[in-house]
């Protein structure tokens, strides 16, 4: 799971014990990769409508509504994809922007694990 902000976003994730793995805001672009746990982590952020979530390949979200904060999403693959919708690149420029940074970050990721 990782979280991918398409434009600033305060964010802070807690590991299922309570302490803070996370908490900065999250610049346009940038992305934060969950380490593997057994119990997930919970996210609490600000200008939610900006983070959105790539599991599995695919981006989904946004995590709220426009200026909304959201309190305790579990970041699990099975919770974030029930929660919210898998993003369509062709439903507007954000919806776009979103897939377009997730797909970057992912690349990335892959990128550093086989250098």
């Amino acid at each position: 799971v990782m979280l991918v902000a398409v434009n600033e976003a305060w964010v802070r994730v807690r590991d299922a014990d309570g302490a803070i793995l996370l908490e900065r805001i999250l610049q346009p672009g940038e992305s934060y990769i969950l380490p593997r746990s057994e119990r997930p982590a919970t996210l609490r952020a600000g200008a939610s409508s900006n983070v959105f979530f790539m599991v599995n390949g695919e981006t989904y979200g946004p995590a709220g509504s426009n200026g909304a904060v959201v309190s305790n999403v579990a970041l699990s693959a099975d919770s974030l994809t029930e929660r919210y919708a898998r993003v369509d690149p062709d439903a507007g420029a954000q919806s776009a922007e979103a897939v377009r940074v997730a797909e970057a970050a992912l690349e990335q990721s892959l990128d550093q694990l086989s250098d």
